[in-house]
């Protein structure tokens, strides 16, 4: 069993990778890109809504998969998704593109940020990066999710 100590040491490590790729992304990817990352994110998410979390762990990169295993992953994103709810909405916000950054493995990524709306929490936004693999296949290397406080029930 992972402790509870890793588990969030592996969140913080992907916190700071996209802490450190963000600043240095500043390009808006080509239309190709932008179709094949929104379609991977799409995927990816529609796994998370339905709540399919070892199959969203299968459709991320090597990267991610080498920082956390996949029961580490389910525990994880079940936990977070638990304190949001069924999703109400989302909508795209921005995308950015690099291919170099500092402090990550070399590599051509992508970020997406969604405004979403979930049933107990109205305002949150979800970021994704994904990295382009070997295979030319784009994947999810980072999910994260910021929200604020629980939506007022009536």
């Amino acid at each position: 069993m992972i402790s509870r100590h890793l588990c969030i040491h592996a969140l913080l490590i992907f916190t700071s990778i996209f802490l450190i790729v963000m600043p240095a992304i500043n390009k808006i990817p080509n239309q190709q890109i932008s179709e094949q990352t929104l379609t991977a994110a799409t995927k990816f998410l529609f796994l998370v809504d339905t709540e399919e979390y070892l199959q969203s762990w299968e459709t991320t990169s090597s990267a991610l998969k080498n920082i956390l295993s996949r029961d580490a992953w389910h525990e994880q994103i079940a936990e977070i998704r638990s304190r949001l709810g069924p999703i109400i909405g989302r909508e795209q916000q921005d995308i950015s593109y690099t291919r170099y950054s500092q402090d990550v493995p070399e590599g051509e990524y992508v970020v997406l940020t969604f405004l979403s709306r979930f049933q107990d929490r109205a305002h949150a936004t979800e970021t994704l990066t994904l990295k382009l693999g070997a295979d030319k296949t784009w994947r999810v290397a980072g999910y994260y999710v910021r929200y604020g406080e629980p939506t007022q029930q009536t």
